[in-house]
């Protein structure tokens, strides 16, 4: 169809630009296309030549213009009538907000600037929250008059949906946060700024005003303690865990610091890019914990004072029935050659006793310092508080001895889990009895490549269930009854730990298709460590 005079007038390819050529706009106030001023002409093409939503009112009644780019945003509803219709009839359910603004524009010449502003539009018939950002501009002819109005606009309703869902899991993640049972801290930059923290984590640091400022000005005691090294290390990439590692908080002026303990994690905050910009700080006060701890360490050295107590009785009462009747006999005797015989035997006897005696001092006697020991030190001294409980339980040993060299350790710590393995060792083969095998060999923890002393000792007793292997370690369970407290695996399982050691332990019970059992504990202790100078059983 050729194009009549006035819609050559009109540029363009767009669907837009077609329909307002194709448009009978002299029904309109504006009249035929090439009637219209060119002031008109000009808004019109500039507006539909554009690639970015825009919108045009015209005159009095403000006839509408729009482009390709803001047709999706006027919906269906209104594409194509809302082209040559008056403002006020096409957007009749937002002309109290926007209508002032119009006026603004039509009668003073004010330009106008909305960012994200709720105007609420049918589409498809329903009334729907649309967010847009957009500006009213006069459009004024040669001699200054204001004509119309031109409205550069972008629908941003998806945008705002997408940062209020932010902000909403933002305050989700902080009352996360809030309620999470430990204390968090964000650390930013290389002086560790506090930019966030928690309720947990301001107990802590005693409610003290720390947010916006650098960890070595908020905590003092924190640099004082070397936290501030630790934490240089991190944003420098490294990784951090700490357990049950002590800080003392300042009380302030004059008063002794609060002595707590915390188990936490340093780690690195990373960018899309890979650098760090920050430090994430996640941890529990386990100081109630720690305490409860040493009194149950206490309890279980306690016990095993008591059980070495009855061991040493029934070792020493042997020898000391043999000496009683041997001074009987002697004052009954009158041939001197045959006491000074008897008198002889009670000596060794006797010496037999000093001996337990001595070696029972040895065994809990511990240093402040740990010392280098051998395997043949470490069992010897055990088998020798338990020599008479092995006889009586009907067990063989069985030595094999492989290792060349001595572990530094607190010998009194380790004779103890020793101890506590081989009294359950015993206790597991009765009344049928059976070998007991001790083994030493120098070895390799696997995990670390760390080498060091492996002391193994196996049982040929009834094994231990899976549903027992899993609670084996747990504090106060215990398969004894009454005569076990439930502390002797899981103390020595803490003391090995602190030797930065391994306690292993694998079982097979014996059943009606195999009458083959037992249970074999492995302990490692690596040469290479420095272990605390507090006990851990003190």
């Amino acid at each position: 169809m050729p194009l009549s005079p006035g819609g050559r007038r009109i540029f363009g390819a767009g669907e837009m630009a077609r329909l307002t050529r194709e448009f009978n706009w002299g029904k309109t106030s504006l009249g035929p296309i090439e009637e219209w001023p060119d002031v008109l002409l000009n808004a019109v093409n500039m507006v539909l030549g554009s690639a970015h939503p825009m919108f045009l009112w015209w005159g009095e009644e403000l006839i509408q213009f729009y482009n390709d780019a803001y047709r999706p945003s006027i919906g269906a509803d209104r594409h194509p009538s809302a082209l040559g219709q008056g403002g006020r009839a096409c957007w009749a359910e937002i002309w109290d907000a926007i209508g002032p603004q119009i006026d603004a524009v039509m009668q003073r010449g004010e330009t106008t600037w909305n960012e994200d502003q709720l105007l609420p539009i049918y589409r498809d018939g329903v009334l729907t929250d649309v967010y847009w950002t957009y500006g009213y501009s006069p459009i004024r002819d040669t001699e200054g008059a204001v004509r119309g109005v031109l409205v550069v606009c972008s629908e941003t309703t998806a945008h705002v949906h997408t940062a209020q869902a932010m902000r909403d899991e933002r305050a989700r993640l902080m009352d996360v946060l809030q309620q999470a049972p430990m204390f968090f801290t964000l650390l930013l930059g290389p002086d560790h700024t506090i930019s966030m923290v928690n309720p947990h984590y301001m107990r802590l640091v005693n409610h003290r005003d720390v947010l916006g400022k650098p960890v070595r000005v908020a905590l003092p005691e924190a640099a004082e303690q070397g936290f501030v090294e630790i934490l240089d290390r991190v944003y420098a990439g490294e990784r951090y865990a700490g357990r049950e590692v002590r800080y003392d908080v300042y009380k302030g002026e004059g008063q002794p610091p609060d002595e707590r303990y915390l188990d936490f994690i340093y780690e690195p905050l990373r960018e899309e890019d890979g650098s760090i910009s920050g430090i994430i700080t996640l941890g529990v006060d386990v100081t109630e914990r720690k305490l409860a701890q040493e009194v149950l360490l206490k309890t279980e050295k306690l016990a095993a004072v008591g059980r070495l107590a009855s061991s040493i009785a029934h070792e020493i009462n042997n020898p000391l029935e043999s000496v009683m009747n041997l001074l009987y006999i002697a004052r009954r005797e009158d041939d001197l050659n045959a006491v000074r015989d008897f008198l002889d035997v009670a000596e060794r006897e006797l010496q037999r006793v000093s001996a337990i005696t001595n070696q029972t001092l040895n065994f809990h006697r511990q240093s402040s310092d740990p010392r280098e020991i051998t395997c043949l030190e470490l069992f010897s001294e055990v088998l020798q508080i338990y020599q008479g409980k092995l006889v009586n339980s009907n067990v063989t040993i069985e030595k094999c001895k492989r290792a060349e060299r001595g572990v530094r350790c607190f010998e009194g710590e380790i004779r103890q889990v020793l101890s506590n393995v081989l009294g359950n060792a015993i206790d597991a083969m009765r009344p049928e009895g059976g070998r007991l095998l001790l083994r030493s060999r120098d070895g390799t923890d696997w995990r670390t490549g760390r080498k060091g002393l492996v002391l193994t000792i196996a049982d040929e007793g009834s094994g231990i269930s899976q549903a027992t292997m899993e609670r084996l370690f747990e504090p106060f369970f215990t398969t004894k009854g009454l005569s076990g407290s439930g502390l002797g695996l899981w103390v020595s399982n803490e003391i090995v730990q602190r030797h930065h050691g391994r306690l292993l332990v694998r079982s097979r019970m014996r059943n009606e298709t195999s009458q083959k059992g037992g249970t074999v504990f492995t302990m490692f202790l690596p040469f290479d460590t420095k272990v605390e100078a507090k006990s851990i059983a003190a």
